[in-house]
């Protein structure tokens, strides 16, 4: 991106308070903090301690799924955390169509998902619901080509969803181009955020999926923001003790995981990072009060280490006959 877009980012950051996390407005108005508290891979109980000790270190965003199966406990934490409900920003997903075989009608079953999710936290509304990924014949074919119905079929169950007040915002998750050109002509409500795999090595545009998301007026939101080589099973290395990552640490005095989240968020890029570790969700959420310098900011974005946007479709895909 230009030097002029990375030093506005940068005064912007700098009006931030150290106690509270900025946020970022999506396309119908809503404000959403630029950091969350993931749950994923936790069950219930484990899920409900990180959420409270999220919430006490100051975070005020969630971050859970239907997939996840810890929504009870991701409830308890924010009805028992003393904090008003709407000073609480809580994201969930619903899963993409027919990863159940026995699953007939997507548009039927995405309602009923969205509302069994709903019931699970046992909360009056979400303020952000999204699809988790493209319909399973896309991670199969790569592109939502073939697959276009059933992506305007789940999305018409979410824009029913938010016109009734169960959602505040409304958006997806690993779409590729294809995704949402299946959407560009057959939509009352476009997706508001994309939640992809972003990190510090994979460019300010990977892919040119950043681009793609100005364009359309949606907000990139990053999971995995440490990086996920599978063959690691768990962040990546090179991120979290890498000659790079650990030069830039030792610059400022924080850790590798602050410079990695500092990359994103000085970009502009919300993300969802975890831990169960009270200590590091404090340090994760210092991010406010210091920035990577631009010529830091510069050299960050043409480091690389492995990363991909999606693991369900092929992000150059763009092509899709309607």
């Amino acid at each position: 991106m230009g030097a002029l877009r990375l030093l506005l980012l940068q005064a912007m950051s700098f009006n931030i308070c150290a106690e509270s996390a900025p946020t970022v407005r999506l396309a119908n108005g809503v404000e959403m903090p630029m950091l969350a508290a993931g749950t994923w891979q936790y069950n219930d109980s484990q899920a409900e301690a990180s959420v409270k000790a999220a919430l006490g270190a100051g975070f005020r965003m969630v971050d859970t799924a239907y997939d996840y199966h810890n929504q009870a406990g991701v409830g308890r934490a924010i009805q028992s955390s003393g904090f008003p409900r709407g000073s609480i920003f809580v994201e969930t997903k619903v899963p993409g169509c027919h990863l159940d075989d026995a699953v007939k009608d997507c548009y039927e079953d995405t309602k009923k998902v969205l509302h069994e999710d709903l019931q699970l936290l046992n909360l009056s509304h979400v303020d952000l619901v999204i699809i988790h990924f493209p319909p399973r014949a896309s991670m199969i074919l790569r592109t939502c080509y073939f697959a276009c119905q059933q992506v305007r079929d789940q999305w018409r169950a979410l824009e029913e969803f938010y016109a009734a007040g169960k959602a505040r915002a409304i958006g997806v998750s690993n779409y590729c181009p294809s995704c949402f050109k299946c959407l560009d002509e057959d939509h009352k409500v476009y997706p508001m955020v994309n939640q992809i795999g972003y990190h510090i090595g994979m460019g300010p545009d990977p892919s040119g999926f950043r681009s793609l998301a100005e364009k359309k007026g949606v907000v990139l939101q990053a999971y995995s923001p440490l990086g996920n080589k599978p063959w690691k099973q768990g962040a990546d290395p090179d991120i979290l003790k890498g000659n790079f990552t650990t030069a830039l640490a030792q610059a400022h005095g924080k850790s590798t995981i602050q410079v990695a989240l500092k990359w994103l968020v000085q970009h502009g890029v919300p993300a969802v990072t975890k831990s169960s570790n009270p200590e590091h969700l404090k340090q994760d959420f210092d991010l406010w009060s210091w920035n990577l310098t631009a010529a830091e900011m510069q050299s960050a974005d043409k480091y690389h280490t492995f990363g991909m946007p999606s693991f369900a479709c092929n992000w150059e895909d763009e092509e899709v006959v309607v």
